[in-house]
């Protein structure tokens, strides 16, 4: 009687053991999931990027990691293998301030290009720089 007992129980963990996995959404876990496009993803990261405020990061008010976005123009390309970012975004306004920028979005920018970069911000490189990594640039 143990016997059919023991091989019920093994019969039924190997049954819910086998039995195929769903897969999780975005929504679900909060991570992306390689069901989301690239659309979407830019989207998301628009809707949930704060635009970056010069004064903040100065004053360390700021959290590395977080989304954001800065709209400006190219104002250096960086060509030194010793800085850790592609070009440098100076923006204008009220509070003008400069950004270098890791750009993932793999965007052709130019010299002078106004541009608006959106990804997190890294907070202060060890010059003193603040940085963006960047993955989408319009």
């Amino acid at each position: 009687m143990k016997k059919l007992l023991y091989l019920g129980a093994l019969s039924a963990i190997l049954l819910t053991a086998c039995e195929e996995e769903k897969p999780t959404t975005e929504v679900e876990t909060g991570f992306v999931t390689s069901e989301s496009t690239q659309e979407e993803l830019n989207a998301k990261l628009k809707s949930e990027a704060i635009e970056l405020d010069f004064i903040a990061v100065n004053e360390n008010k700021v959290k590395a990691g977080t989304k954001v976005f800065a709209k400006g123009i190219v104002s250096e390309l960086v060509t030194e293998e010793s800085v850790n970012f592609e070009f440098v975004l100076t923006t204008e306004g009220k509070e003008p301030g400069m950004y270098g920028i890791e750009n993932y979005a793999l965007a052709d920018t130019n010299y002078g290009a106004k541009i608006t970069v959106y990804g997190t911000y890294n907070g202060l490189n060890n010059l003193g720089i603040p940085t963006i990594t960047a993955t989408l640039v319009e």
